[in-house]
């Protein structure tokens, strides 16, 4: 009686097949959680909460394991913008790689739809995150998080991590910049990491223009990654999706690229959807990477 919140939820199976493997029926990353807000007592301003949990069990792949945790933090937000605590998307993932942007395909694993990118493992739901967003002013909007102790007990930094970033909307037209670092005594990863990645979208009548750039330079790994995707709407629910994706890795005789197309059908509060996933020898040979032919069911509530 005293929070207003709300069950949510996403199902997805798809069926996969990949090059010189044998069909196969599994999850496409399932999730429910919970999420809302409460009265503080505070004029303009309102306290949020959100759960949200993996969930497994089309083929028991997992062993067993039925939920992983995917987000918890708590927060408030009001006209002076919002303030976040826990395990949280970063703003660089938000704003520049992630759903919007660069993840525009129902598919969404490592080896799809987020082949390329490059900073999943410092701003992907990470925890022990606190985060301020501004408000909106002009269209214009700012986002700064901070990892802090990340539950390592010796580390020697008080923070571990950090991102910063902008975006700008307004009239069809959006662009982001983020930047970001990882500190290798945290413990968090293990080695200095440093990320930056800018993204920029056009949409006008039922087509959506997206590209995307990103840049990651560690010991182990110097990297940029851009991709340039196409959404175009044509009507009724039916929507064709296409995408030339590349990263080149430092020390590498040529880019490692993908091309992927793919037919979406909404349904209401379900979809269907069939994709095709062509990557180079070389991204085969270096990641794993395969061509594969995925179609896919989607319930959401």
């Amino acid at each position: 009686a005293q929070a207003d919140a709300t069950l949510y939820g996403s199902f997805r199976v798809k069926v996969e097949d990949v090059d010189n493997q044998a069909l196969d029926l599994g999850d496409d990353s399932s999730r429910m959680g919970i999420k809302g807000d409460v009265d503080l007592g505070l004029e303009g301003t309102k306290g949020l909460f959100h759960w949200e949990a993996q969930v497994y069990g089309v083929d028991d792949a997992d062993q067993g394991v039925t939920t992983g945790n995917r987000l918890m933090y708590i927060g408030a937000t009001g006209d002076w913008g919002t303030a976040l605590a826990g395990k949280q998307y970063h703003p660089h993932y938000l704003w520049v790689t992630g759903q919007g942007t660069y993840a525009v395909f129902n598919s969404s694993d490592g080896a799809t739809a987020e082949w390329n990118i490059l900073g999943n493992d410092l701003h992907k739901r990470q925890q022990s995150t606190l985060a301020y967003i501004s408000p909106v002013m002009s269209g214009f909007q700012l986002a700064a998080g901070a990892v802090v102790g990340a539950n390592v007990a010796d580390s020697t930094d008080d923070v571990d991590a950090y991102n910063i970033a902008a975006k700008y909307s307004a009239n069809g037209l959006y662009l982001a910049a983020s930047i970001g670092k990882g500190q290798s005594d945290s413990l968090l990863v293990a080695e200095d990491i440093d990320t930056w990645g800018l993204a920029a979208t056009y949409t006008i009548d039922a087509l959506k223009l997206i590209a995307t750039y990103e840049d990651r330079d560690s010991a182990a790994l110097e990297a940029d990654a851009m991709n340039l995707a196409a959404i175009y709407n044509l009507g009724n629910g039916l929507s064709v999706k296409g995408r030339y994706a590349e990263k080149d890795i430092d020390g590498a005789s040529d880019e490692q690229s993908n091309w992927t197309a793919e037919v979406e059908q909404n349904l209401g509060q379900g979809r269907v959807y069939a994709s095709y996933w062509a990557f180079n020898s070389e991204a085969e040979d270096v990641g794993g990477e395969a061509d594969r032919i995925i179609v896919g069911y989607r319930v959401d509530f």
